[in-house]
């Protein structure tokens, strides 16, 4: 006997295709409010998914939210996946999903009384690999999904992550429109039955703001009438995972992501989509997370802790997470409100930022110039950059900086003086070492700092080396070449111009190639002009300033190998290049602004390698996979929903190796990529014209925003190495270019404890490879919480130190040692911030035993 689950539900769009109001009217007035009403009968069910509308709800309605409470608790509505707002699971932050989920899943069980043992997944577009151990660790038994199933059948299976952790998941293969139209039940069933594992069968009857359907009952009682083989109930999710469980034991185990467009739509090119957004967000999280894990150290120190504020600004973030606002494939007038949220965002994280600040230099020791910052859990040496400003005859001569007994050259950037000329402002870059999770403090001081001994940079002519690699510019064409070990690399930072004449879901074109390259393939017509190029050198770098523009008509056009152009019309693309080379840091920073005026074109760079290898390595959510290069060329012999297209998600970075050495390409907000004949592909922009240009995707709506005629800076890194990417650590280097130094001016005037010594760190975490994503108050206000995770894909023995001074404890003042404090008692909890047991602590060292990839979340109290 056959058990059919029909599960009425209705997905809540928080903004796409119509506004927030609009989307706020339809869910409340005319499907929340209707299912109420069909709970009169006993036997009805409905599932809502997202508590941000639950939360507005409250707001608004609160005799429908006493409704939703009620039956809520008597088991007839299902709070399924429960997240704030459905995220995008490909393109944020690892610890903006856990937000997503942390937040949505305390409300339900503080305002609602219930707890939310199903994932559903009903329209994200994908799922990393790292989500089974972010479902399991928050509180999920079951996960039912609708897109990104690589196989068919059976329906049902375990679903493993990076760490080995297994949750027990169904993918939707009519997806969340199984059961939606009552006449067609029958279709339905036999159809999921064929591909079903067990005797279970679950069938989703709902679709995106669509009302229930009062003859729901009364459709299943007919159903079941004509079928003796087989019976239907109106059920909840959970009904359908727990009776399945009991069969589950014999499921087949798959791995990795869920990310595969040959059954369901993921719409992969939308992660190039306005990328604006992508921008945005990535910079936005990176800020809010160094904020919090700063403020959290002042409220160990007695400083209140803004609670409220940073739940309103993580719920701005959460926003741009949403599963049709991250990727950027609504109407123009749904990112308005992300618009906002963003500026608001820079100016509130940056006041309390302050406030750290203004804690710290009350307490400093010395009477130092500049202070600098150190987000991460390891030490960092990195470039920085500072402003100062100075009173009437203060400073009239700048030749370095002093920190302890390390003396540090600098680079003047930008400088105005006063009438007597002494310095008025300043902008400075140096490289500054500072310790982990910790600050530094520097003097300045008025005398040249003689350049220190090794290796310096050299050049000759448009060949850099440094102590790691060398480079060389084409002045003709832009393009650099890169050697290690004085074998070439590679040759790249090409910008690649196509044609894009497909909507905010896919990428299409009509031209069997490129438009037009800077390397001069493509449309025969036009050309890339060089306007400027030099090589400008100091001490510490060596900047790079190119600028061309790119003109669609050139005359002659024809026989360009004999005949030089003399015409140049239609330009509508500026660019300008500033590629960055070290001293002693070992990447190369590429700075490319673009002034685009040009429609319907996708805007690439691309980076030719030497390397042939069959795989690449893409960061993800709490760690990396693996992905095969030349997709787009694979041959299908099957029908795919989408035929593979090559193009794929990445965080911080990608990296392309052999056996022997590599490439990994660190983007700022730039996740879309494509590796296909040894050369990786970082999508920069796409002109979009139309919302959707197919009519199954979405409605026909122009978005004039979406042709990106704006003037754009994309920020992206190279950093050749020897070996894999577990060899070069590719994730630290990517952390640091996204998580920099941060510098401020520090005011003698103000009055100081002199506590602080000048170099401090308040938490370290050995080995580099565990990584902290997070250092909060915990959500009771007991402790603080440490999320750590394992980014080498190792097991690995880590130690965790808090509150050490670069001197050591037993060089300390009194007033130094009264800042050291020690954890009373460590426990583990999940991502609910639920305990889970004790952890060892002796003499304030936590020592753990980390799976790889496994992310740890600690509770420390003082």
């Amino acid at each position: 006997m056959h058990t059919v689950y029909l599960v009425p539900h209705s997905h809540y769009d928080a903004v796409w295709a119509f506004t927030k109001e609009d989307y706020f009217y339809i869910n409340i007035e005319k499907i929340l409010k209707p299912a109420i009403d069909l709970m009169a009968d006993p036997g009805y069910r409905f599932l809502i998914e997202q508590t941000a509308l639950i939360e507005e709800i409250e707001r608004r309605s609160p005799s429908l939210f006493d409704g939703i409470k009620r039956y809520a608790q008597t088991g007839q509505i299902e709070i399924a996946g429960g997240e704030h707002l459905m995220s995008d699971t490909m393109l944020p932050g690892g610890e903006t999903l856990v937000r997503q989920i942390l937040f949505g899943k305390l409300y339900v069980r503080e305002k609602l009384g219930v707890e939310t043992p199903v994932m559903w997944g009903a329209d994200a577009f994908g799922y990393n690999a790292q989500m089974p151990q972010i479902y399991l660790k928050s509180g999920y038994k079951y996960f039912a999904f609708r897109r990104g199933a690589d196989r068919d059948a059976p329906t049902e299976f375990w679903w493993q992550g990076l760490d080995g952790s297994r949750i027990l998941t169904h993918w939707m293969p009519l997806g969340y429109r199984a059961g939606l139209f009552l006449e067609e039940l029958d279709d339905s069933y036999h159809r999921l039955k064929s591909v079903a594992a067990t005797d279970h069968i679950l069938m989703p009857s709902g679709s995106g703001s669509i009302p229930p359907q009062p003859e729901t009952i009364s459709a299943v009682r007919k159903w079941n009438r004509a079928h003796e083989d087989a019976r239907m109930v109106v059920a909840r999710a959970s009904d359908f995972f727990e009776a399945m469980e009991k069969s589950a034991g014999g499921l087949e185990v798959r791995h990795g992501e869920q990310y595969s467009g040959r059954y369901s739509r993921v719409f992969p090119y939308c992660t190039s989509s306005r990328i604006w957004l992508k921008q945005n967000l990535r910079h936005y999280e990176q800020m809010i997370l160094a904020c919090e894990k700063w403020v959290t150290i002042g409220w160990l120190l007695g400083v209140p802790y803004p609670t409220d504020e940073f739940r309103d600004n993580w719920k701005k973030i959460l926003w741009g997470a949403f599963h049709d606002v991250a990727p950027g494939t609504g109407m123009d007038e749904g990112y308005e409100e992300a618009h906002h949220h963003f500026e608001y965002l820079q100016i509130h994280l940056s006041q309390i930022l302050n406030s750290f600040l203004e804690l710290i230099q009350d307490n400093l020791a010395s009477a130092d110039d500049i202070i600098v910052f150190n987000p991460l859990s390891w030490p960092v040496k990195n470039w920085v950059e500072v402003e100062l400003g100075f009173d009437p005859g203060i400073v009239k001569r700048l030749g370095g900086l002093k920190s302890g007994g390390d003396e540090i050259e600098i680079e003047v950037l930008e400088t105005t003086r006063y009438s007597d000329d002494s310095v008025h402002s300043i902008k400075l870059g140096f490289v500054a070492s500072v310790p982990a999770f910790g600050f530094r403090t520097y003097r300045l001081h008025k005398n040249r700092i003689q350049p220190a001994a090794g290796s310096r940079l050299k050049t000759r002519g448009n060949s850099i080396q440094n102590q790691f690699f060398r480079l060389e510019i084409d002045p003709g064409t832009g393009l650099l070449d890169v050697f290690l070990d004085g074998k070439h690399l590679l040759r790249g930072n090409e910008l690649v111009i196509e044609e894009e004449t497909g909507d905010l879901y896919y990428h299409r074109q009509n031209l069997a190639g490129d438009i037009r390259t800077e390397s001069e393939a493509g449309v025969t017509f036009g050309k890339f002009r060089m306007k400027h190029f030099d090589i400008q050198k100091t001490p510490l770098r060596r900047i790079i300033r190119l600028e061309s523009d790119y003109y669609s008509l050139i005359w002659p056009y024809r026989m360009q190998d004999k005949l030089r152009p003399v015409l140049w019309r239609h330009s509508y693309l500026s660019v300008s290049k500033t590629i960055v080379v070290y001293h002693d840091i070992p990447r190369i920073d590429c700075i490319t602004k673009i002034d685009n005026r040009h429609p319907q074109i996708q805007l690439r760079v691309k980076f030719a390698t030497d390397i042939r290898s069959p795989e690449y390595t893409s960061e993800i959510q709490f760690g990396a996979v693996s992905r095969n290069t030349d997709q787009s060329a694979a041959i299908v012999e099957e029908d795919w929903q989408e035929k593979p297209c090559g193009i794929f998600p990445a965080l911080n970075w990608v990296d392309y190796s052999d056996a022997d050495r590599g490439i990994t390409l660190i983007n700022r907000g730039l996740p879309s990529h494509e590796v296909k004949g040894g050369a990786i592909y970082t999508t920069l922009l796409r002109s979009i014209l139309m919302l959707s240009s197919d009519g199954t995707t979405g409605p026909a709506v122009p978005t004039p925003d979406a042709q990106e005629f704006k003037k754009y800076k994309f920020e992206y890194s190279l950093y050749p190495h020897r070996g894999g990417w577990q060899d070069g650590q590719s994730y630290k280097h990517g952390h640091e270019v996204n998580t920099g130094l941060m510098a401020f001016q520090l005011h003698p005037a103000r009055r100081r404890r002199k506590v602080f010594p000048e170099a401090f760190s308040f938490i370290e975490i050995n080995p580099c490879n565990v990584i902290l994503t997070a250092c909060k108050k915990a959500e009771d206000g007991s402790g603080i919480i440490l999320r750590l995770y394992e980014a080498n894909g190792e097991k690995t023995d880590a130690d965790i130190h808090f509150f050490k001074s670069a001197r050591g404890t037993t060089e300390l003042s009194a007033e130094e040692q009264s800042l050291i404090r020690h954890p009373s008692a460590v426990r583990l909890v999940n991502l609910l911030e639920d305990e889970e047991g004790d952890v060892a602590c002796a003499e304030g060292v936590i020592k753990l035993k980390i799976k790889p990839f496994e992310i740890v979340s600690l509770k420390v109290i003082f």
